[in-house]
């Protein structure tokens, strides 16, 4: 790392932590007003407020953790992770679920004529499948590629396809989405830092920018790499490659 990057990443971390003690502060008590909103009787006006400073508190906490993580992996050594041998098909799920978990959207249940709401991820993944990687990193990448394929994607049912792949010498974690796909004068950006692509979604994306290269980071921690194939208006399919 060079004297440059050493800096950014010092300033990185202190902006990071400087932000998440107010943010504590913040979201506690509003939850903490919340909380007694219906005991002392608040006009609808205070309660929306409160509601908002909430979720915008829950928000930058989001953001400031996405930070944190990400200062944390570009500043590691790839011969000083640990690693162990991680469970794939279960790993996913997990991810899975949280961040289904974490997606605003409606849950998935049946509306009308038979159309479906809601975020539905496939998996396929033999069981005996087995990756040495550091866990805490491969769950912020499988995580991250998950996020995005829910985030650009604005159809009342979100379909997600994870197929993980055994290839003799290596181990490949593709995951596909059929959202609005990426404009090709984007894709070769997409892994720089801060760069987004929200414009074409609709402008209100939120996030860093910081995602896509965090997944690049760790892939290259663990000897690997991560792809993209796009097509415009019918999704993308980024595969995180690892050798064996």
């Amino acid at each position: 790392m060079t004297d440059n990057e050493a800096l950014s990443a010092k300033a990185l971390s202190l902006i990071s932590h400087k932000l998440r003690t107010p943010l504590s502060i913040i979201n506690g008590y509003s939850e903490a007003v919340l909380s007694q909103a219906e005991k002392e009787n608040f006009s609808p006006f205070t309660t929306k407020a409160l509601e908002e400073i909430n979720k915008q508190g829950s928000r930058m906490s989001s953001l400031v953790d996405k930070l944190m993580a990400f200062n944390q992996v570009i500043t590691a050594d790839a011969q000083h992770i640990e690693k162990q041998s991680l469970p794939l098909k279960e790993l996913i799920k997990e991810c899975a679920s949280k961040v289904i978990a974490q997606d605003e959207g409606p849950l998935p249940t049946q509306q009308g004529k038979g159309v479906k709401r809601g975020t539905f991820v496939e998996i396929d993944c033999s069981i005996q499948l087995t990756l040495q990687a550091n866990e805490n990193m491969l769950r912020l990448a499988v995580c991250e590629l998950l996020e995005n394929a829910i985030k650009f994607n604005n159809k009342m049912e979100k379909i997600i396809k994870v197929q993980v792949a055994h290839h003799g010498d290596s181990i490949s974690i593709s995951v596909r989405d059929y959202g609005v796909g990426i404009r090709p004068q984007d894709v070769g950006q997409i892994f720089e830092p801060f760069y987004q692509v929200d414009d074409y979604f609709t402008g209100q994306v939120s996030g860093w920018g910081l995602g896509l290269p965090m997944v690049q980071r760790i892939a290259s921690l663990h000897h690997g790499s991560v792809s993209v194939v796009s097509d415009r208006g019918l999704g993308s399919i980024f595969t995180l490659s690892f050798p064996l």
